[in-house]
């Protein structure tokens, strides 16, 4: 009777601690980023056709924005997380998320950037806001759906930023 009560004892705790992660337990960490993916510009009013060189839209592919992200857990019985985008270039963004499941959601933020391909029409930085919502694969990568929305400004052209296609790939570290 002792040993079925053993084995059974055993097979509890295996059980116990063989559990998966999820929620903030899954996602906290650190991880290496890069970020690529393609915008749409369009002016926000018409433009004087004579001048050929303001166009009136155009996609750009995003230069590689490459990084270590940082997310730690700001809320565990509410699935909150606070996520720090530490840029190769220098920049540091801190925003909020929330987790569920394998999925996490980052709050809007702001980042500023010049795509490479767009450098002799755009002067200034373009300024967008970004959000977005990860899911992790084999609680190593997390593949981000970026939303950016935003403004550019060619001379007196002001142009609306809608995001295409933009992706962040972050690996566990």
């Amino acid at each position: 009777m002792k040993k079925i009560i053993l084995f059974f004892s055993l097979i509890c705790c295996i059980a116990l601690t063989s559990c998966h992660k999820s929620g903030v337990n899954l996602f906290v960490g650190d991880y290496s980023f890069k970020t690529s993916g393609e915008i749409s510009i369009k002016a926000e009013a018409v433009i004087d056709s004579s001048n050929v060189n303001i166009p009136a839209s155009l996609n750009v592919n995003l230069s590689s924005d490459i990084g270590q992200l940082n997310i730690c857990s700001s809320d565990e019985k509410n699935d909150q997380v606070v996520a720090v985008f530490n840029y190769l270039n220098g920049d540091v963004v801190v925003t909020n998320g929330t987790c569920d499941g394998k999925t996490i959601e980052i709050e809007e933020f702001r980042h500023d950037f010049l795509p490479v391909s767009v450098t002799a029409l755009f002067s200034n930085n373009f300024y967008i806001n970004v959000s977005g919502t990860g899911q992790m694969y084999d609680d190593n990568m997390i593949i981000f759906e970026m939303k950016y929305n935003g403004k550019a400004k060619i001379g007196s052209v002001t142009y609306k930023i809608k995001d295409k296609d933009v992706k962040i790939v972050a690996y566990r570290n």
